[in-house]
């Protein structure tokens, strides 16, 4: 009996193990090309508003309903102070930051993300910038009605990699994910826009526009849905061509520097940080 302490770790050990292997799908950015480093933070569903931080600062309810993800203090009024004041639910704590999507509803249902991985790439040579703090950008289009309006945003089913730009109707078992992907060039002076896009450009080949020469991670959200036929599927702010992500950059600033030295520049995939270092 005296060794059973023991056994309660390694079994709390092999449960937690359990339940990080069930956040991965085969739609890890691992499997694109061209990734050259990579980092990811796991991260859950804390509630849900029709707040919006950037697009309406300090105008409660005058967004369309969004589920925010990794701290519960974010709200219409949130700062950087007040986000790296709250407790982030993350595996990585010190990610404080603020990310959202609009609200999912299935056959007239809300539905809730079952996990969230945010990825931090990159697929260029070349010393990465980390984000300032108050850094805030706008992935997707929530106005997208079709195909060719819905930039950056992929759909697909928990075992295969996203790809499709409207939510699809996946096999018994199986459950929707969309991957959104933020742009990874900046303009080097400005942390918002007014358009909340203009400050920042998408790579090309592995290199920058000139208006945008400063280098910053490729960050990818990948958020699980439990449902699976995509037919049913609707989102606050219109059908599934709509769906976008917002990030607001709070994270602690020495992790997101060690991070980005450490996996982002050395070329290495870190997997999840726990903020342990």
């Amino acid at each position: 009996m005296r060794h059973q302490p023991l056994f309660l770790a390694a079994c709390l050990t092999a449960i937690t193990a359990v339940v990080l292997a069930l956040t991965m799908s085969v739609s890890s950015p691992t499997a694109e090309a061209g990734i050259t480093g990579k980092f990811s933070s796991v991260c859950f569903y804390t509630h849900s508003a029709p707040n919006d931080a950037i697009l309406y600062p300090g105008k409660p309810g005058a967004a369309h309903m969004h589920d925010f993800i990794a701290n519960p203090s974010t709200d219409a009024f949130s700062t950087v102070q007040s986000l790296q004041a709250a407790q982030s639910n993350c595996v990585d704590t010190k990610d404080t930051a603020a990310y959202w999507v609009p609200t999912l509803s299935a056959k007239g249902t809300i539905v809730h993300p079952s996990s969230i991985t945010v990825y931090y790439l990159t697929n260029q040579t070349g010393k990465v910038t980390p984000y300032p703090l108050g850094f805030k950008q706008i992935a997707g289009n929530m106005h997208a009605t079709d195909a060719s309006q819905a930039k950056n945003i992929r759909w697909g089913c928990s075992t295969s990699f996203p790809n499709q730009p409207q939510a699809p109707t996946c096999k018994p078992g199986e459950n929707l994910h969309v991957r959104i992907d933020f742009a990874d060039c900046w303009d080097g002076r400005n942390l918002d826009s007014p358009d909340h896009v203009s400050h920042v450009a998408y790579s090309s080949k592995g290199k920058c526009p000139a208006k945008f020469p400063v280098l910053i991670p490729l960050l990818q959200m990948l958020v699980k849905y439990p449902v699976s036929d995509g037919r049913t599927v609707r989102l606050s702010s219109g059908g599934s061509y709509s769906m976008h992500g917002d990030f607001f950059n709070a994270w602690d600033v020495k992790e997101l520097q060690h991070m980005v030295t450490m996996c982002l520049d050395a070329g290495k995939d870190c997997g999840r940080p726990t903020g342990v270092q």
